[in-house]
């Protein structure tokens, strides 16, 4: 039996769903995480290996993503820093989003962080 390949069929219709899919449960448990992480700033909470490996590690992401150099300043504590990297992270989905491969990967590692941080795994 062969097979025809027909030029005009969309193959990557379930790569775009799946990215779709990933991008929208993303802003909604990072618009959690926001007001997670504030709550947690406010109550002035301390963050642990984790969590301080995670907000590096979400420094770098959303330095990538919005082209700043890695070299900035922030000020605050931690869970402050965290809480505005989060907000900054979420602020820049909302207006471009991925659409590539590469953004896939990042909404998934974003997730992975995500369940992470709102279960308390980030925290003393």
């Amino acid at each position: 039996m062969t097979m025809k390949t027909n030029t005009e069929l969309d193959t990557m219709m379930f790569f775009d769903d799946a990215l779709e899919g990933e991008h929208t449960c993303l802003l909604t448990e990072l618009a959690d995480a926001v007001s997670e992480t504030r709550t947690a700033a406010d109550q002035e909470m301390e963050l642990n290996e984790d969590g301080e490996a995670g907000l590096l590690r979400l420094t770098e992401i959303w330095c990538a993503m919005s082209g700043i150099p890695a070299v900035i300043i922030f000020e605050g504590s931690q869970t402050e820093l965290l809480a505005n990297v989060v907000a900054q992270i979420y602020a820049h989905l909302l207006q471009h989003p991925f659409h590539d491969p590469v953004g896939l990967a990042v909404y998934v590692e974003l997730r992975y962080m995500t369940d992470a941080l709102m279960l308390g795994e980030w925290f003393e």
